[in-house]
């Protein structure tokens, strides 16, 4: 099996992080986003296996983005979904963690947060590779 990724984040450095990390251990990245709009559309049409969804993704539509993850979980319960939040967000991240999110990696993105969200990719996804150079990025 395929796993496919969706990665919705304002920042394309961050994108191209995440982007690199995810094929780098075997995901196919079918789309990347950097709005809540685009985001509803393309998990809609694409239906990933995994998420990395930027916690500060502005409001669309009447939807910011806990709204959108929540609506993700309520439409794809089996959907991963990795948080990206801000530094300074451990209430954000307790409430995401609580309602489902695999893991949340706080803003900016690092080896250590990648690396744990990678563990815990694996475990759900065992057909992903759980090596060094994966786990990396590299």
């Amino acid at each position: 099996m395929v796993v496919r990724a969706l990665i919705a984040h304002r920042l394309g450095t961050t994108r191209d992080i995440m982007r690199s990390h995810l094929e780098c251990g075997g995901c196919q990245v079918v789309a990347e986003t950097e709005t809540v709009a685009q985001t509803i559309d393309i998990f809609r049409t694409t239906r990933p296996d995994v998420i990395a969804l930027d916690a500060g993704l502005s409001s669309a539509r009447g939807v910011d983005a806990l709204s959108l993850f929540r609506m993700i979980r309520r439409e794809s319960p089996a959907t991963s979904i990795v948080i990206v939040t801000a530094p300074q967000s451990a209430d954000a991240q307790r409430t995401y963690m609580r309602e489902g999110a695999l893991e949340c990696i706080p803003g900016p993105v690092d080896m250590l947060g990648l690396k744990r969200a990678w563990r815990r990719l694996s475990d759900v996804y065992p057909e992903l590779r759980r090596t060094d150079q994966a786990a990396s990025g590299r």
